[in-house]
């Protein structure tokens, strides 16, 4: 059973008829995956943003169905896209998964402790993966994945993906040996006064202009994006529709899922 839950109602409006759920305090939102058919579904905003906050785009979530025939579904929530200026919910992209089917999903790591060579010799911690494919059950998928970063006494030292430890079941799809984390060494006098001779040698002379004043440009109105979610690959690909919220414009390629 999953740890998080989040009430889901059927939606009929879609297109520029979602604004008046999201002025409501509502959210649209589409739950899609391999073998069903797309539901619009409509979240409410304050449960959303608590749930997703704890649980994150890797950590399996009851959706509750209410209507007619109740059920519960167990999906991630794949994709939130927010509002750029206020930060508001608007959108979000549940997958559906079944527990007995492996999925790949893309877990962030957490990095924890303090280096020695970081807090004996003056370094600065490198972090090269800040996230990870892996492959698993639903049930296994775990939230994050600690990296113990009290490894690197020297700047020789480095942690890399073999180093990273899993739960048994979860397999990270990337090279053993690519690098996670290390720790550069601080630079010399030397190194530093160099680089200063380059800023200063870049910088370009203050010149006069003689004449009136100049014409300022007109600032035109930047397009929003919305921000890209996570991908989840379930086993067997699905087809997703077109349908999308009505300020935000097309997302990438996902399997089984309509827009509002």
């Amino acid at each position: 059973m999953a740890d998080y839950t989040l009430k889901a109602e059927p939606r009929e409006e879609t297109g520029k008829q979602v604004g008046r759920l999201r002025r409501d305090g509502k959210v649209p939102a589409v739950l899609y995956g391999h073998g069903v058919k797309p539901r619009n579904l409509t979240l409410r905003r304050g449960e959303l943003e608590r749930v997703y906050h704890k649980a994150g785009g890797s950590t399996v979530v009851g959706i509750k169905l209410g209507g007619d025939k109740p059920a519960e579904e167990n999906a991630l929530i794949q994709e939130v896209q927010h509002d750029p200026r206020t930060g508001r919910y608007l959108h979000a992209d549940l997958y559906r998964v079944r527990m007995d089917e492996k999925i790949k999903a893309t877990v962030p790591l957490t990095f924890e402790g303090t280096a020695p060579a970081v807090r004996e010799l003056d370094g600065t911690l490198l972090t090269n993966l800040n996230e990870v494919e892996v492959e698993c059950l639903p049930g296994d998928l775990p939230s994050e994945i600690m990296v113990d970063v009290e490894s690197l006494a020297t700047f020789e030292d480095s942690i890399t993906v073999a180093d990273l430890k899993v739960a048994a079941g979860v397999e990270i799809l990337a090279e053993e040996d690519a690098s996670v984390a290390t720790v550069t060494p601080p630079r010399t006098t030397e190194e530093l006064e160099a680089l200063e001779e380059e800023d200063t040698e870049g910088k370009p002379e203050d010149t006069e202009v003689e004449g009136g004043e100049g014409e300022e440009g007109a600032e035109g109105e930047g397009g929003e994006e919305a921000a890209e979610g996570k991908g989840v690959e379930g086993e067997g690909g699905s087809e997703k529709s077109d349908e999308k919220p009505d300020d935000k414009g097309d997302k990438g390629d996902k399997s089984d899922k309509k827009k509002d």
